[in-house]
């Protein structure tokens, strides 16, 4: 592959500087200094290649693609005040941060969707992470940006400046390729998991749940890089949240419908998203399955059991929070209802604290939330890892952006684990769910090369 080799003398030369600056204020603080250099640059051709650890955060709809590699500070968080931990931690390096150019500090964050339990399938993947890297590129709309950062102590910067240097003068560009996969099994086999879908409506029915939301894995061989399924992803889900996180040897991946929240100036936006009907190459027929969607009272019902948390949820954390009309938001393959939120959040609220109140929501995991993510920690016999969790980012004033995991896979050494997931109410159907979750397989398997499961 080839190596980026221009490297903006500019930007070395600001990084250097910060550095030392950063030490000075190292000795006199006695902490560790953030510093970080960004600069315009020209466009540097193709994506490049994802590497561990590694981010890729991509709105291919809206003009941005983001990419980041190496770690110039990290964070790893656990249990269950993990997201208000990771917001701790990133303020305290974030206030003391020497930065210049056109983009601010930023970190990636990652959380799985539980805090019970951690398996070898999701070796490398903590409970949850916030992490600076030490490149970042960035296209937004057209103009192209480069930043670099390291942390710089006491003892001096210049060996952690090294390192980020080494890091960018070891990009290279991703060369397209085609993927190929093959499923393996089912993971529960479909029996199994309708099945338990019966055994959740029972309970709904009974009271004991409103709703619960089950999940299933398909394992495939797969002969494919990262970097050629993103490519995939980002051309046929160009609407949706691309995103990729490589740790330890694997990558986690996909393409994500669903916002769990953006904030941006003391704003928050957030949505409801549940309910869902397929797709119909016939105009006349997808109109159909549209309004069906609308008029459905057993999807209205789990809608509105999302909706519900997601409002109490934020009115704790707003001065103003409004609610917008329900309509539905439409994928290639999908449609799903959804609901709007917009508010005014009090000072000092940023994006990780609004992504502890609301995760997990009733989508991916059920109503009510605890009792729901026991049933779910009882049934499922394949640990979600961070498949329904959050990923996303955070400026330095606690602006960013999280998703909800969903719509992805884990890729290790030449294996593929594709998981989709179905809430079950009171009056669920299990074939119906299995359709279902076997539509909402389709978009990571597509990218990964396999036809259907």
């Amino acid at each position: 592959m080839p190596r980026v080799t221009a490297l903006p003398a500019q930007l070395l030369r600001g990084l250097a500087d910060l550095a030392r600056r950063a030490r000075a204020a190292s000795v006199r603080g006695g902490s560790p200094v953030l510093v970080w250099a960004s600069t315009r640059v020209e466009p540097l051709g193709l994506p490049w290649t994802l590497t561990s650890p590694g981010w890729v955060w991509a709105k291919p709809a809206r003009g941005l693609a983001v990419w980041a590699s190496g770690e110039a500070w990290a964070a790893e968080v656990s249990g269950a005040g993990r997201f208000s931990e990771a917001a701790r931690a990133w303020r305290r390096v974030a206030q003391g941060a020497l930065w210049e150019g056109p983009l601010a500090p930023v970190a990636f964050a990652g959380f799985a969707f539980d805090a019970w339990r951690g398996t070898e399938l999701w070796e490398g993947f903590p409970e949850g992470v916030v992490a600076v890297p030490r490149v970042l590129r960035a296209r937004i709309r057209g103009s192209e940006y480069l930043a670099v950062g390291c942390l710089v102590g006491p003892e001096g910067g210049g060996d952690e400046v090294e390192r980020t240097l080494q890091v960018l003068e070891g990009a290279e560009e991703a060369s397209p390729e085609a993927t190929w996969g093959q499923v393996l099994r089912q993971l529960p086999s479909p029996e199994r998991w309708m099945a338990e879908v019966e055994r959740a409506e029972a309970a709904c029915r009974a009271g004991v749940l409103r709703k619960v939301v089950l999940a299933r894995c398909v394992e495939v061989a797969v002969r494919a890089t990262p970097d050629a399924v993103l490519r995939r992803l980002q051309d046929r889900y160009a609407t949706c949240t691309v995103f990729a996180v490589a740790r330890a040897g694997a990558v986690f991946l996909g393409a994500s419908p669903e916002r769990l929240a953006w904030v941006r100036r003391g704003r928050v936006a957030t949505q409801a998203l549940a309910g869902t009907a397929p797709r119909s190459a016939l105009p006349r027929e997808d109109q159909r399955l549209r309004a069906q969607l609308q008029e459905s009272a057993k999807e209205a019902h789990e809608h509105e059991l999302v909706a519900g948390h997601v409002r109490d949820a934020l009115r704790p954390l707003c001065v103003a929070l409004h609610q917008g009309q329900r309509g539905v938001v439409v994928l290639p393959d999908l449609q799903h209802l959804r609901t709007p939120f917009r508010g005014r959040l009090t000072d000092g609220v940023g994006i990780l604290e609004v992504g502890g109140r609301l995760h997990p929501t009733p989508a991916v995991a059920g109503l009510p939330v605890q009792a729901a993510t026991r049933w779910i920690r009882q049934h499922e016999p394949v640990p979600r890892g961070w498949y329904a969790g959050t990923v996303g980012w955070v400026d330095a004033c606690g602006a960013g952006e999280l998703s909800v995991a969903i719509r992805s896979a884990l890729l290790r050494e030449g294996r593929g684990w594709a998981f989709s997931g179905c809430g079950v109410v009171a009056g669920s159907q299990p074939l119906r769910e299995y359709q279902e979750s076997q539509l909402k397989l389709r978009a990571v398997l597509e990218a990964l090369g396999v036809e259907g499961p």
